[in-house]
């Protein structure tokens, strides 16, 4: 083997098997000081040590007080940059160059996340993975880490806001010490204005029976859900989501429910079913690293295959189900946040299962606090996405995501829909307004714009209201018409928003 051509690949494999995770909030106030975070992870998903490429800022938008260059602390594989400004007017990004001497044919630029600058936010954005498996899941024993671990993994590495362990409860059960564990490890990793925790669990139940949900937690000290029964043990009991309902609602506690997987082949939920509760379960989880619930052919069917029922959302808007959506991770790596499933089975080639990317759960509420993101949740304030930090809003006249709003005369005759986004890396996307499950209309936007200024699509809907209510629907008998919107970017990235209802 030639020396040279094997020392010139060995220079290429770090810059191909490195990720630079530039992070700034996603909502700035004018002339508002924040932080930049950098992160610099291998291909194992960990932090790299001995990172000597030197950073320079070059061409960033939207920010005074960058330095013209930096390195990562050797050590950590992370920096942090304080003092910043933002200048806006409409958008703020930084973009890094990355020296590559030993591979100078290389031209590497990382964007940041882009940031909305604003005179006076009326919300702020927060990212954080609502499910995530650990050791105590009793599922990929030799892959999953401490609970512990995955705190520590989302708030230092990932950069996230907000995360929830959600273990099986076959796996909390097994082990009397477990869940006290969990609920001790909840309070102590929850830091108001900082980083915020979710007490969870996954309920699993049979098809028929609920399918896979997982239950959220405004408090760190309630109790979990189990049956001393036969029928509770397995991976798929025939224990019905209302008993979880019913014993939940016991507890005094405040919490609720999110079914996700509901499109999967074998143990799925259908909206033909005879229940479901707004109040009870506000949230859906269209999106995970196994695939998305959203519609049955899609880019990212489910890993081990999609059912022929009507298990998807497009099913539960159309029974009159009223969800808004969240994407999260469903990681058995014990890696929320992070891009790739890692830690395939010692010493073999790796399955073909799973989606490259986790999702994420993006929260819009005023402070970074466990009772605002919990409320924020619980009205809906939320949007999905396939990992990329893309700024999303929909509005329909005063009505944004989430939110349902009364048929007067003028939205009888027509409907203004307006999108605005701003992509995280990528230079064109198709935006497709969903009507009622069905799509409306698709837009397409191309070129730089799309990630450095904030992008504003709008559509008019001229079909009269009572033409095209849906009606007598299973959860909502009374006529209602529902509108989303989808983001499929140029990489392959998406972001679903959050519903909003018109009733009549």
């Amino acid at each position: 083997m030639n020396p040279q051509w094997l020392q010139e690949a060995k220079n290429l494999a770090p810059v191909l098997n490195r990720r630079i995770n530039l992070q700034i909030p996603s909502i700035l106030a004018t002339d508002e000081t924040f932080s930049l975070r950098i992160v610099v992870t291998g291909a194992d998903g960990l932090p790299v040590e001995n990172m000597s490429n030197r950073l320079v800022f070059e061409d960033s938008i939207g920010i005074e007080g960058l330095p013209v260059e930096t390195r990562v602390d050797p050590a950590t594989g992370s920096a942090r940059i304080d003092g910043l400004r933002a200048v806006g007017p409409d958008v703020a990004l930084v973009r890094a160059r990355v020296e590559t001497p030993d591979t100078p044919w290389i031209k590497a630029v990382v964007p940041s996340n882009p940031a909305w600058v604003l005179d006076d936010p009326p919300y702020r954005l927060y990212w954080g993975d609502l499910h995530v498996h650990t050791r105590y899941s009793n599922c990929h024993g030799w892959r999953c880490l401490d609970p512990e671990w995955c705190y520590l993994y989302a708030r230092e590495i990932s950069l996230l806001d907000f995360v929830a362990p959600a273990d099986h409860l076959r796996g909390i059960a097994s082990d009397p010490a477990r869940w006290p564990r969990l609920q001790e490890i909840a309070r102590q990793y929850n830091l108001p204005d900082e980083f915020v925790s979710f007490l969870a669990f996954e309920s699993s139940h049979t098809q028929g029976f609920g399918g896979d949900n997982n239950v959220y937690f405004l408090e760190d000290d309630a109790p979990y859900f189990w049956l001393d029964r036969d029928d509770m043990r397995g991976a798929s009991p025939k224990v019905h989501l209302r008993e979880l309902w019913q014993q939940m609602d016991q507890t005094g506690k405040t919490w609720f429910t999110v079914p996700h997987h509901t499109g999967r082949a074998g143990k799925y939920r259908a909206w033909n079913e005879d229940y479901h509760d707004p109040q009870r379960e506000p949230l859906f989880e269209i999106y995970s690293s196994w695939g998305s619930s959203e519609i049955r052919h899609s880019r990212m069917p489910i890993s081990g295959g999609n059912n022929d029922d009507v298990s998807y959302f497009v099913d539960a808007l159309k029974a009159g189900a009223r969800f808004g959506v969240i994407g999260s991770s469903d990681d058995h790596a014990t890696l929320p946040g992070s891009v790739h499933h890692f830690r395939t089975e010692p010493f073999r080639v790796p399955t073909m299962t799973g989606h490259a990317h986790k999702g994420l759960a993006a929260v819009r509420c005023g402070e970074l606090t466990r009772p605002a993101l919990f409320a924020a949740m619980r009205r809906r304030d939320c949007y999905a996405t396939t990992h990329m930090r893309s700024l999303v809003d929909m509005n329909i006249g005063e009505a944004s995501m989430g939110q349902e709003l009364a048929a007067d005369d003028g939205l009888r005759r027509q409907r203004d829909i307006r999108v605005r986004l701003t992509l995280h890396d990528a230079k064109a996307a198709n935006v497709t307004l969903m009507r009622n499950g069905e799509p409306l209309a698709v837009e397409s936007l191309r070129g730089d714009r799309v990630s450095d200024t904030v992008n504003e699509i709008r559509w008019t809907d001229h079909d009269p209201l009572e033409r095209i209510a849906l009606r007598d629907t299973p959860y909502h008998p009374e006529p209602f018409v529902v509108y989303y919107a989808r983001i499929e970017d140029a990489n392959g990235a998406h972001q679903w928003t959050s519903p909003i209802w018109i009733d009549l």
